[in-house]
């Protein structure tokens, strides 16, 4: 059976953060959309807001059972950044450090240590706060707004896509165009795809080369070099490998 496959081109609104790589203070995003957060900006799939731990597994399973599955976007020309300098440096009356982490409480309050990381007030007895584990300051580098990127969708059925989504830690607006393809049929081939999540490749593809790209929650890699059978357009050239699904939880 031929699935549908949809050409999705990214152009994005806002200037966005993924947390690729954190060295120090210096908190930097590749120029990549990774195929499980695209899932969630598509609102295939949703986290609850009470959720305490990494739910992929929970999650992303789903999409096998309705025979849906995206690529990871790769840029369609060089991207471009902005930097900033943040401050995240507390204002409260008093803020401290314990077990790595910072307390912070307004007024003059005379805290002391709870359960856990919980802080209570030494007269009332009541809990006033819960120590916060983040960065404090430091220099953040977004991708620019009108970065575009590419990826494609691969579903069972026709499927329409919203026109505005929220990606990476800030919710920043993007907005897709989606063009459907014609496909002919699947064929044994070898050919470079731009960027493959390598884990969801089928058994029976062989990975010869490509750049890794060591990002959460999968690695990626980038020009991968790739034998077996890939969907074939009308003019017989490769546009994605087939049997593509999400294996890696």
């Amino acid at each position: 059976m031929i699935p549908y496959i949809y050409q999705i081109d990214i152009t994005l609104h806002e200037a966005t953060f993924f947390a690729s790589h954190e060295l120090d203070a210096y908190y930097f995003t590749e120029p990549i959309l990774g195929n499980y957060a695209l899932a969630y900006a598509l609102g295939w799939v949703n986290s609850p807001y009470n959720r305490y731990h990494v739910g992929y597994a929970e999650d992303i399973p789903a999409l096998n059972d309705k025979g849906l599955y995206i690529t990871p976007a790769w840029p369609t020309r060089n991207p471009t950044y902005r930097i900033e300098r943040f401050n995240c440096q507390s204002e409260s009356y008093k803020s401290g450090m314990t077990n790595n982490a910072v307390i912070e409480a307004s007024g003059r309050q005379n805290l002391v240590l709870a359960k856990g990381n919980r802080y209570k007030n030494s007269k009332t007895q009541k809990t006033i706060i819960t120590a916060t584990n983040r960065p404090q300051t430091g220099i953040i580098k977004f991708l620019q707004p009108h970065n575009q990127f590419q990826c494609h969708v691969i579903s069972t059925q026709k499927c329409s896509m919203p026109r505005y989504i929220r990606l990476g830690k800030f919710m920043s607006k993007a907005k897709l165009t989606v063009t459907p393809l014609t496909i002919q049929s699947a064929k044994t081939h070898r050919a470079t795809y731009p960027v493959i999540n390598p884990i969801d490749l089928d058994n029976t593809h062989k990975l010869f080369f490509g750049d890794m790209v060591n990002i959460h929650p999968s690695p990626l890699v980038r020009q991968a070099d790739i034998e077996g059978q890939w969907w074939i357009d009308t003019q017989l050239r490769p546009i994605v490998p087939s049997l593509l699904s999400y294996k890696g939880l």
